[in-house]
């Protein structure tokens, strides 16, 4: 088969994807593509293969969007918290914390204090 005739078809194929809103399917195509050739890929792990792009793309945008939507501040890490600023705070507790045992166990967390401590920060870590 030609390399034009495949190209078209593919575009084709794009085409569908893009109407059955399967965008990232649709974008990288021709990458999933080579890679099944070059792996010689049977049809349904090919097909297995496409829908799992898909899929975690689909997440990484729903993620993304309910992040947004959250209205937390962006980049809060653990790593990236003050210590030195609250030295009151019990490290060992928010890196308990962290681990998210308490949700294992059914059990509740407050955080309370005044304004600008790090309770914020805190808490979107976990």
């Amino acid at each position: 088969m030609s390399a034009a005739r495949r190209k078209v078809d593919l575009d084709a194929v794009a085409e569908r994807c893009e109407r059955l809103k399967l965008t990232h399917i649709a974008e990288c195509l021709p990458e999933l593509v080579e890679e099944a050739t070059r792996n010689d890929l049977a049809p349904v792990t090919f097909l297995g293969l496409v829908l799992e792009r898909e899929i975690e793309r689909k997440d990484e945008r729903r993620i993304a969007t309910s992040l947004k939507l959250s209205g937390l501040p962006v980049g809060k890490t653990l790593e990236g918290f003050d210590w030195t600023f609250q030295p009151r705070v019990d490290r060992a507790k928010i890196e308990a914390l962290a681990t998210c045992a308490y949700v294992r166990a059914s059990e509740n967390v407050l955080f309370m204090g005044p304004p600008g401590v790090g309770k914020s920060h805190c808490e979107i870590l976990q």
